[in-house]
């Protein structure tokens, strides 16, 4: 069958790799030229650019797809919900691909904050230099927030023009930038965290593709507060299963 799948990450390219294999036909989607450009690398068909509903529409409908595979991050919100809205209004099957999460046990210095402004409220009692490692997108957030006044936040953020320039426009300076590929190992972090005598770390629960497991070794190592964003709600359409479950029921739900 033939199938659109939105995948920016590497596990989602993983599993476009795997529905390939499978004999279906596929065309990854992701928001980077960059994310299209890794993807081609693997042999996969991609396409590249943001999306509204009019442009999601347009492409369903223009290539006769038989289902929507929602591969991208936890954290993308909105564009999970418009491609379900879009996909309810043309009738086509929307299938949602939910990375593993990590299983963290208790521990004093993680704290799990429900949404970004409790994640400002923990990370500005925990110390004063904060590096966020979130991304860019909820970066005015942070700067606006009133708590943040005296403290020194680092951001590390995906090294393109574009985000640089986001970060630049809320005032950020190139020394507390660091723009960087990642996932990086505990031992890469432990350096980075030492380096900017970082006193508080705020990450996502991005799983073990994310690099998450390794932010908090090394914020134990270093005996670092880490503030970790839980994931949004997953509904009971989206449950987590391998990948192998995740095409066995695609190929038993769609004709």
């Amino acid at each position: 069958m033939r199938l659109l799948v939105l995948a920016g990450t590497e596990d989602g390219r993983e599993l476009a790799d795997a529905l390939m294999q499978r004999g279906h036909d596929v065309l990854v989607s992701t928001l980077t030229a960059y994310g299209a450009d890794l993807a081609q690398e693997q042999g996969l068909p991609a396409r590249s650019g943001a999306m509204d509903a009019e442009i999601l529409t347009d492409l369903l409908q223009a290539n006769s797809f038989s289902a929507l595979v929602d591969a991208t991050h936890p954290y993308a919100v909105r564009v999970k919900e418009m491609a379900k809205t879009v996909c309810a209004e043309l009738a086509l099957p929307y299938l949602r691909w939910e990375r593993s999460a990590l299983e963290l046990a208790a521990h004093p210095l993680i704290h799990w904050a429900e949404g970004l402004p409790a994640a400002v409220q923990m990370a500005t009692k925990l110390g004063q230099r904060i590096l966020l490692t979130t991304g860019s997108n909820g970066l005015p957030e942070w700067v606006a927030h009133p708590s943040m006044n005296d403290k020194m936040l680092y951001i590390r953020v995906l090294p393109t023009s574009e985000v640089l320039a986001r970060c630049e426009s809320l005032g950020f300076k190139p020394n507390q930038i660091i723009a960087a590929q990642g996932p990086f190992s505990q031992a890469w972090d432990e350096a980075m965290f030492k380096q900017l005598k970082i006193e508080v770390v705020v990450a996502k629960e991005s799983g073990k593709v994310g690099g998450t497991l390794e932010k908090v070794q090394a914020c134990l190592s270093l005996n670092l507060p880490l503030v970790i964003l839980k994931r949004p709600v997953v509904e009971m359409d989206s449950k987590r299963c391998t990948v192998t479950q995740f095409i066995k029921q695609l190929e038993e739900t769609i004709p």
